[in-house]
């Protein structure tokens, strides 16, 4: 009977000895993982389609990438590469969505070879100043939609960089009529303005903002347009041209600069990490509006001292280069339901945001279109 007893509460405690253990191997598996989960790294690539001239664009992308090191506490390490450094300016839409590296600095404008629908989350003539374009992003539904069409192309997309309106085309000669316009071979970047020039008679070209310098200098173009003052200061416009065709914006009255992310890898961050990439861009945001407008007041300065000439278009100009703006986005909206489908969602905002602007009155920012283009 003794022997019994004993037998059956070895048992028992060979069967707790047991629990305990298994309990322990199970906490230790816990632990392991958790541990590895705190201690796994992703180490990016940025390509970016930007110079280290390109201020205030290739600040904000190096700004950005600290920031997230920062905010993750190093478990998302970016190193920001610029154009030509990986690869060419006009490669890294591809080299993102290859997944040959994880992120890109881009202007979706530049991929309009892909759908022209990217046109619009560049910039647009004669519409969307900057603080529209933050406002559609974030309230409007435009952040989706450039998700919807990044997405087409296994890629993640949040904008990263945004300035105001631009300088406008530099040149070798005043050009105050359309008339002026016609034989010069001209660089610009977004779709809709490639269009509009062809129309006047001048001979358009996209190449990279790296490339514009040394093609005015050579006499390969006759002017060319990039971005806001100080940006075109960077590039040295002042030394290659002489004339400053105003007023500044028409082509490009705000205009973002995005960030593609390859979609396997943006799948594999944590959700803490997703939230600090969007949050980041973001942010990133505000600094380079801040950035790019308060540099600019130094840099027109510069332009003055430097000699340029301000050349005005006439106001018959101005009202037919808004009216060939508007027909552009009719026409491809026409032919493009990806790019019909982004035109309504900035027309129907721009005509909600057009009741408030008119009770701002002068105070407002961005224009009121005489006519906004009708799509169907």
């Amino acid at each position: 009977m003794i022997n019994e007893l004993n037998q059956s509460a070895g048992g028992k405690n060979m069967r707790k000895r047991a629990i305990s253990a298994g309990f322990l191997i199970v906490l230790g598996v816990i632990f392991v993982l958790v541990q590895a989960s705190q201690a796994q790294t992703f180490k990016w690539r940025m390509a970016t389609c930007r110079t280290p001239a390109l201020t205030p664009f290739h600040e904000s992308d190096l700004r950005f990438g600290d920031m997230v090191n920062k905010m993750s506490g190093g478990k998302l390490q970016i190193t920001v590469h610029p154009a030509g450094e990986l690869m060419p300016a006009f490669e890294v839409f591809d080299g993102v969505r290859k997944g040959v590296v994880e992120m890109g600095g881009d202007w979706p404008t530049y991929w309009t070879g892909k759908n022209t629908a990217f046109d619009f989350f560049c910039s647009v003539g004669f519409m969307m100043h900057a603080v529209d374009y933050i406002t559609w992003f974030y309230q409007g539904g435009g952040l989706e939609l450039g998700q919807e069409l990044y997405g087409k192309f296994n890629m993640m997309y949040f904008p990263l960089n945004i300035v105001g309106p631009e300088s406008g085309f530099r040149t070798n000669k005043p050009i105050r009529t359309l008339a002026d316009f016609k034989g010069t071979k001209i660089r610009t970047g977004v779709l809709q303005t490639i269009w509009v020039l062809e129309q006047l008679g001048a001979k358009p070209v996209r190449i990279p903002g790296g490339e514009i310098y040394m093609a005015l200098k050579l006499g390969t173009i006759d002017g060319g347009e990039f971005s806001i003052p100080s940006t075109d200061w960077g590039i040295k416009f002042q030394e290659v041209t002489k004339y400053w065709v105003v007023p500044a914006g028409w082509h490009q009255v705000g205009t973002v600069a995005g960030l593609a992310i390859n979609m396997d890898a943006w799948k594999k961050l944590p959700k803490d990490l997703q939230t600090i990439v969007e949050q980041a861009a973001m942010a990133n945001m505000t600094w380079s509006y801040a950035k790019g407008n308060w540099d600019s007041i130094a840099a027109v300065e510069r332009f003055k001292k430097a000699g340029i000439e301000i050349s005005e278009l006439n106001q018959e100009a101005q009202d037919k280069l808004e009216e060939l703006c508007a027909k552009f986005i009719e026409m491809e909206s026409a032919r493009n339901p990806d790019y019909a489908k982004v035109a309504k969602s900035i027309v129907n905002f721009l005509k909600g945001m057009d009741t408030v602007k008119r009770l701002e009155g002068p105070f407002r920012s961005g224009s009121i279109l005489k006519k906004y283009p009708d799509i169907k």
